[in-house]
């Protein structure tokens, strides 16, 4: 069963998450195709594993079996629903 809908940037440490979308609405047009190739693609298991310490710094986020460092702002165009 899946919960309502958040961003990245926002969700809880260690919460399985699935991809709902892309949205560069915000954000440069191209960071929506950078995010897919890197794995952040609808239906795809996702779970932010550490916040930065400093404002501004990176999130380290698991996208399917890889692990990336995303700023706030790239995090924030990715939305996310929880699974319980």
């Amino acid at each position: 069963m899946h919960r309502s809908n958040s961003t990245l940037d926002l969700a809880p440490l260690n919460q399985a998450l699935i991809v709902r979308a892309i949205n560069t609405a915000n954000a440069p047009k191209q960071w929506a195709h950078w995010l897919e190739d890197i794995g952040f693609i609808e239906g795809e298991h996702a779970m932010v594993l550490k916040r930065p310490l400093l404002k501004g710094g990176a999130l380290v986020v698991r996208i399917g079996l890889s692990t990336f460092a995303l700023h706030p702002q790239e995090a924030a165009c990715i939305e996310v629903t929880a699974v319980n």
